[in-house]
């Protein structure tokens, strides 16, 4: 894979083993450690790859993710010009049901967005308050997903990953009957995970406090 990765590691949270198992798994991936801009937040700098005048296509991805199955699949997912691959969240992330875009992996031409990185950068606090203010998440963090889906909508053609690629998960999950019965319902396969992932299932996000810790993959079988 020739396609270069970019992944934002900035503050505490993570450690450098999360850091090291997403280069054991992923390619040329560039790390943004520091905020580009001194007044933009943590995952607010998965913009970044926005600015750069790249002409040919690169990915973005959440580093609480763990990689499984053919989820080189993911990286090698194709677009064009004009169009934006994203994953979306079929566990539905907001009370808002037009919001799907999933922030853990986006795939695009920085070129072709750029019109969204001059957007947010015209007033970054304002963005950066505007879905928590508006009641489409909470802070005291977030929100960048919902400011790329609107503004990508505003010129481009969103596509999305098939929805059965990518599943939120928790490290305790495959102990949890009922947590596990309520995903199997709702997963947009056959199921989910049965003593083993559906082998649709590529991408895991670690969502909240969770990261992809390497005994709970191995745990996993992975």
């Amino acid at each position: 894979m020739d396609t270069r990765v970019f992944a934002v590691r900035i503050g505490e949270k993570y450690g450098q083993d999360v850091e090291d198992y997403i280069n054991s798994k992923v390619p040329n991936v560039t790390w943004i450690r520091e905020p580009f801009d001194p007044r933009v937040k943590l995952q607010w700098n998965k913009l970044y790859p926005m600015s750069l005048d790249i002409d040919e296509p690169v990915c973005v991805i959440d580093i609480d993710m763990g990689f499984i199955g053919d989820y080189m699949d993911v990286f090698n997912y194709p677009i064009e010009r004009g169009e934006y691959v994203a994953a979306q969240a079929w566990w539905q992330e907001s009370d808002m049901p037009q919001y799907k875009l999933q922030g853990g992996f986006q795939k695009y031409y920085p070129k072709d967005c750029r019109y969204i990185f001059d957007k947010f950068m015209s007033d970054p606090e304002y963005w950066m308050e505007y879905y928590i203010k508006n009641g489409t998440t909470i802070g005291p963090v977030n929100g960048e997903q919902y400011f790329i889906q609107d503004t990508v909508n505003e010129r481009l053609k969103l596509k999305y990953l098939p929805e059965t690629w990518l599943t939120r998960w928790e490290s305790w999950a495959h102990h949890d009957l009922d947590w596990l019965a309520n995903a199997n319902y709702h997963y947009p396969g056959e199921y989910l995970y049965l003593g083993e992932f559906n082998p649709d299932v590529r991408l895991l996000h670690f969502q909240g406090s969770n990261k992809p810790h390497k005994a709970t993959l191995e745990a996993l079988g992975w």
